[in-house]
């Protein structure tokens, strides 16, 4: 995986041979800027919005600052594999990529830690999560959910922007301007001659061969990337969506209970009228059994909702404080 995180930087380059045609598709996951926007909220090593570096590092607690720590070392890191998000054409909710954080075996992280630095030197940030790795996990997925409500607003709003790159990248398809569209995804980077050149302080050689290229713009200063050349069936980019800081200051819209909870804790919220089982919910929002449990979890403790368990089955429902919130923001007003 080639991550151009805090720290890190310099004139080599990973090269991606993609050729003289590509399949390129699109793919929209808010995980992946959940994961740059943290690590750049806190080393502070790139341009993010005031604004949104406040909503995150204001969202955080000591403990999740120091769940955080590896990933943004200041004299820079790396994305061990077992961490790394998810191939992006897989479109996982983010509430299934923290539960799959929560689920990695300890043994496996210390094999990619050991892999990422094979000379046997751990850096200093890394060696309290070798000697705790189920425990780092268990915090940062747990941090990654909390950066995630701090975000979810932001990528709410951000959907007209992202809407409009899938429409411009969908152009330069047709139009056989694709070579353009790769050039651009990095102020480093170039393609030229069917090559792709990306900034990497540890560069590598790749061949596309056929698979699908997969891109993935994101909500990030202009200069973040992260990519993954290695996976077997697609190989992906994420790349910076150059007019999401258009977003930032201005204000949201407070007469909306989407603007407030963000749109699926909205509609769940709406949703528990009456007392709904989890499946009930998951049926009704789309969303998958963990999705589900991860956003209930973050409503119950806004004091919202109240999970009962009754024999196999646990059922949600709305408490007095969620009675009133909904109340004061009738269904048929949106945000702007």
């Amino acid at each position: 995986m080639c991550a151009d995180l805090p720290g890190r930087g310099g004139p080599a380059a990973t090269e991606l041979r993609v050729g003289g045609s590509v399949d390129v598709r699109m793919a929209l996951d808010p995980y992946v800027s959940t994961l740059v926007l943290s690590v750049d909220a806190l080393s502070r090593r790139r341009g993010v919005p005031e604004e949104w570096r406040h909503r995150i590092t204001g969202s955080l607690s000591p403990r999740d600052v120091l769940a955080l720590r590896p990933l943004a070392a200041r004299d820079g890191s790396v994305v061990p594999g077992s961490v790394a998000p998810l191939n992006p054409r897989t479109e996982t909710p983010v509430g299934d990529q923290i539960e799959r954080l929560r689920a990695i075996p300890g043994e496996r992280l210390l094999h990619d830690l050991e892999a990422a630095y094979p000379a046997g030197d751990l850096p200093a940030h890394w060696r309290p999560v070798a000697d705790r790795p189920r425990d780092w996990l268990h915090r940062y997925a747990a941090t990654m959910g909390r950066v995630w409500d701090a975000v979810e607003p932001l990528w709410t709003k951000a959907r007209p922007l992202l809407d409009r790159e899938l429409e411009r990248i969908g152009v330069a398809s047709v139009r056989g301007a694709l070579g353009t569209v790769l050039a651009g995804l990095h102020p480093g980077g170039a393609f030229e001659d069917g090559v792709l050149r990306i900034p990497d302080p540890q560069p590598a050689r790749f061949d596309l061969g056929g698979r699908p290229l997969v891109l993935v713009p994101m909500l990030s200063a202009a200069d973040a990337l992260i990519c993954d050349f290695d996976d077997p069936d697609a190989a992906w980019i994420a790349y910076p969506l150059a007019a999401a800081h258009r977003l930032a200051g201005e204000p949201a819209d407070p007469g909306s209970l989407e603007a407030m909870l963000g749109p699926v804790r909205a509609a769940l919220l709406r949703a528990v009228e009456r007392p709904l089982t989890m499946g009930e919910l998951a049926r009704l929002a789309r969303l998958s059994p963990s999705a589900v449990t991860h956003h209930c979890e973050r409503l119950a403790a806004s004091g919202l909702v109240r999970r009962e368990r009754r024999g196999r089955e646990t059922r949600v429902r709305r408490t007095e404080r969620g009675h009133a919130v909904v109340a004061l923001f009738p269904a048929g007003r949106a945000s702007r």
